[in-house]
């Protein structure tokens, strides 16, 4: 079997449930056995939130880490040390107007929306719905407080609550073809994730994987849900289940 690149979503996609610890183990050294597989998180979650998660459920390191939502690469050194991609910053701080995003936060926010606790505004704004009004129409008013700042800005929801103003083209997928591309990285891609802000990361893979109950069909073109394969159980263990029916991974114990 040839290598390839692995690029994983955490919560509700890498992270496992209760119960699940053990089906996570099974397909960590599935992947350990393969020294040609290139694994990466890319994850909504900020850098430090990012290593809370991977040191609570004592996850395998990867070789790369995608976080906020994609503005933010970081490369894991043979040492162990994590070091942040400077070219990819400096692309993305030159694409985000922080001024304009500093008015939008002083006086522009709908009533919808506040910002996420502790969640510094770099180089994107980190937003959630208030209790019981994350719709499409927070999303739409969002949209207009954006063109009212002058902010030029995406918005991408996940199972809205969470709104992530980011600089225009900047998301998991532009990070990760990014990071393909200048690291020469082995094709092809898996892309894993379960919501609305893994659509980029879901469209720019070769082969796409959906968890189980994630992203409708109202919430992805349908060219990307006739493509992507929708795994059958959740967690990790629909993961190594997924690379498995891909040819990518041979079958474990639990994989029939």
């Amino acid at each position: 079997m040839a290598g390839f690149h692995l690029v994983t979503d955490l919560d509700g996609t890498w992270l496992p449930a209760p119960g699940q610890r053990g089906q996570l183990r099974d397909l960590e050294n599935a992947l350990l056995a393969r020294p040609d597989v290139v694994l990466t998180f890319a994850t909504g979650r900020t850098f430090t939130s990012a290593l809370e998660a991977m040191d609570r459920w004592s996850l395998r390191p990867p070789h790369h880490l995608i976080t906020d939502v994609g503005t933010a690469i970081f490369h894991r050194t043979p040492e162990g040390v994590w070091d942040e991609d400077q070219t990819w910053a400096s692309r993305v701080t030159a694409a985000w107007d922080h001024l304009a995003a500093e008015r939008l936060l002083k006086a522009g926010l709908p009533d919808s929306v506040c910002p996420q606790p502790g969640v510094v505004p770099i180089r994107r704004l980190a937003l959630q719905a208030l209790i019981g009004r994350g719709d499409a129409a927070t999303g739409r008013e969002l949209e207009r407080a954006c063109t009212a700042t002058g902010l030029s800005a995406d918005i991408l929801a996940s199972h809205n609550l969470y709104f992530d103003v980011l600089p225009s083209g900047i998301h998991k997928g532009s990070a990760m073809t990014f990071l393909q591309a200048s690291l020469e990285l082995p094709r092809p891609v898996v892309g894993c994730g379960d919501s609305a802000n893994d659509l980029g990361l879901l469209e720019a893979s070769d082969y796409p994987v959906v968890m189980l109950g994630g992203l409708g069909d109202q919430e992805a073109p349908a060219e990307l849900i006739r493509r992507a394969h929708r795994t059958d159980v959740p967690g990790p263990r629909g993961i190594h289940r997924a690379l498995v029916a891909l040819g990518l991974l041979e079958e474990g114990p639990h994989d029939h």
